[in-house]
C-alpha cells in the first residue's frame, strides 16, 4: 500500500531524513521505533505532506504522491494522528470530529460519529464540551476518533502513548490493536518500543534518519541490539 523510496527532507541546511526506504503492505500494522530526534516524526510529516520531501519517492497504492498537498493525500485515503493530539481546543467534541470528515458527505460524516462514539462513549458523553478541558486519555481518543472520521486505508499515528498514564497507554494499544481487526492498515511512530513491537507485524528501527533494522515485529523484540538501546534488556 505504502513504497517509500530513497526519501530525504530537510528542514533548512539540517537533513531530517536521509535516504529513507520502507514498505507497509495492505492490512498490516508496522511500527517505526528509535530515539528522539531520528526523524520519526519528519518521516510521518513527510509521508502525509505537512513537509516537504527534498529527494525520493512515496508511493501509495503504486501512485506517486510525492508532490501532493496534504488534503489531496487525505482523500486518496491516508489519515494522520500528529503527535501529541492536537485537537482544536477551543471547538467542542463533535465539531472535532466533523471536520475530521471534511472529505465525506453530511450522511456519512453523522455516520462516522456514531461510530465513533460507539468506540468510545466517553466521547459521546463529552461531546459538547470543548476539546481542550478533555484529559490527556480522552484528547488522545479524539483525535483518533477524528482521523478516523476520514475512513482512511492508511492510519499514521505518530507517538499515541505521548504523555498518558499505563492504564491509558494500555488502552490506546489495545484501541490500535482493534483497528487493525477490523483491516485498517496501521503505520505507527512509537517511543515505547516494547508496545509497538509486541502488537506490529513488522518493525523498523531508525536512528539518525535512517532506518537501520527491519524484521518482524517480535523478532526485533528479540534482537540484542533493540533490547539494549531500547529496552533496558
Amino acid at each position: 500500500m505504502l513504497s517509500i523510496s530513497n526519501l530525504s527532507a530537510h528542514y533548512g541546511q539540517i537533513r531530517a531524513l536521509n535516504d529513507v526506504s520502507l514498505n507497509v503492505d495492505h492490512g498490516e500494522l508496522v511500527a517505526l521505533v528509535g530515539p528522539n530526534g531520528a526523524g520519526k516524526t519528519t518521516l510521518m510529516r513527510t509521508i502525509s505532506g505537512v513537509q516537504d520531501a527534498s529527494a525520493g519517492t512515496i508511493l501509495f497504492d503504486g501512485q506517486d504522491i510525492t508532490k501532493l498537498s496534504p488534503s489531496e493525500r487525505v482523500r486518496q485515503g491516508i489519515a494522520q494522528v500528529p503527535e501529541g493530539r492536537q485537537v482544536f481546543a477551543p471547538m467542542s467534541v463533535e465539531d472535532n470530529l466533523l471536520l475530521g470528515g471534511f472529505t465525506r458527505t453530511r450522511a456519512e460524516s453523522g455516520e462516522g460519529i456514531e461510530q465513533a462514539y460507539s468506540m468510545f462513549p466517553r466521547l459521546k458523553e463529552r461531546r459538547t464540551q470543548q476539546a481542550g478541558t478533555l484529559s490527556g486519555g480522552e484528547q488522545q481518543m479524539l483525535a483518533m476518533s477524528r482521523a478516523l472520521m476520514a475512513k482512511p486505508r492508511l492510519l499514521l499515528l505518530d507517538e499515541p502513548s505521548m504523555g498518558l498514564s499505563p492504564l491509558l497507554v494500555d488502552e490506546t494499544f489495545d484501541t490500535i490493536v482493534r483497528l487493525r481487526a477490523t483491516g485498517t492498515t496501521i503505520f505507527v511512530v512509537e517511543q515505547n518500543a516494547y508496545k509497538a513491537l509486541s502488537i506490529a507485524d513488522r518493525g523498523y528501527v531508525m536512528e539518525t534518519g535512517r532506518t537501520v533494522l527491519e524484521d518482524a515485529g517480535l523478532a526485533l523484540l528479540d534482537n540484542d541490539a533493540v533490547k539494549a538501546s531500547y529496552l533496558g534488556v
